[in-house]
């Protein structure tokens, strides 16, 4: 009985120990507790924008230099050939042009004689064997550069076809630049007042010299005053001499001063000065 009362009382000893502990001084502070810390939430992260990539600017290629070329030698000049010497064309005789008919033949001679006609001029020439008429048609006339040297005392060279016309021999050029004047002529007409023409020079070759005092034209002609001071002549001009007058227009202008060779002839009474090219008229 006795042991298990003591084994009763140790039991109890032991329960009231730690009551009496507890009750007798401070409580120990109890130790906390280390809880892991407490992880905010979690923000979504946002994948940052990716910056824009600026564009690449189109480069334009550098054209690359061509190689420089290398300058080519300069070639020595060769000597510049000599002109070919112009082979000259054989004159034939005017003297035996009669056995030449329809042949183009080349003559050279001094003007004797000049007519006119409607269509062209007429000019005899003389080389001394014989004498030939150069027929110059209009337009050949009008083609021809030496036109204005070519009158009364010329030396003329001339290319042309021979032909006959009222038994008389001719050569006819088909262009001007087949005329040439080897020597101009030189004036030979005498210069005279107009008050001392009178009949007796009918026929002759004369010179006078004034202004226009007036002009008539018609269709047929033009009639040409001119006075001198001493005296007025009608000078009268066919249409193939007025229309190639050097500066007629200023025949229309009283007072002009002009110069006119022509041949003395007697119309109806009247006296009258008629030259037969055009370059016998010099509007001044």
């Amino acid at each position: 009985m006795s042991g298990q009362r003591w084994l009763y009382w140790m039991l109890l000893v032991l329960c009231l120990i730690p009551v009496l502990v507890s009750c007798g001084g401070p409580s120990p502070t109890p130790t906390p507790l280390s809880l892991p810390p407490t992880r905010p939430p979690a923000t979504p992260t946002v994948a940052p924008s990716p910056t824009p990539i600026p564009p690449t600017p189109t480069l334009t290629p550098t054209p690359r230099p061509s190689p420089t070329a290398l300058p080519s030698p300069t070639p020595e000049p060769s000597p510049t050939p000599a002109p070919p010497t112009p082979t000259p064309i054989p004159t034939v005789p005017i003297g035996g042009l009669a056995e030449r008919t329809g042949q183009e033949v080349t003559v050279e001679g001094r003007v004797v004689a000049v007519a006119s006609f409607s269509k062209g001029f007429k000019f005899t020439l003389d080389d001394g064997t014989g004498q030939v008429v150069l027929l110059m048609w209009l337009n050949v006339y009008d083609d021809c550069r030496d036109a204005r040297k070519i009158n009364l005392g010329a030396r003329v060279r001339a290319t042309g076809t021979v032909q006959t016309y009222e038994g008389q021999l001719q050569i006819a050029p088909q262009w001007g630049r087949q005329v040439k004047a080897l020597q101009a002529a030189a004036p030979s007409a005498p210069a005279h007042q107009i008050a001392s023409i009178t009949a007796a020079d009918q026929g002759q070759r004369v010179m006078i010299e004034g202004t226009v005092a007036r002009i008539e034209k018609s269709e047929s002609n033009v009639r040409l005053f001119v006075n001198d001071g001493s005296g007025e002549m009608l000078v009268l001009l066919w249409p193939n001499i007025y229309d190639r007058i050097p500066n007629r227009e200023r025949l229309d202008t009283p007072g002009t001063p002009v110069q006119v060779v022509g041949e003395v002839k007697i119309y109806r009474g009247t006296l009258e000065v008629i030259p037969v090219l055009p370059y016998d008229v010099v509007v001044r």
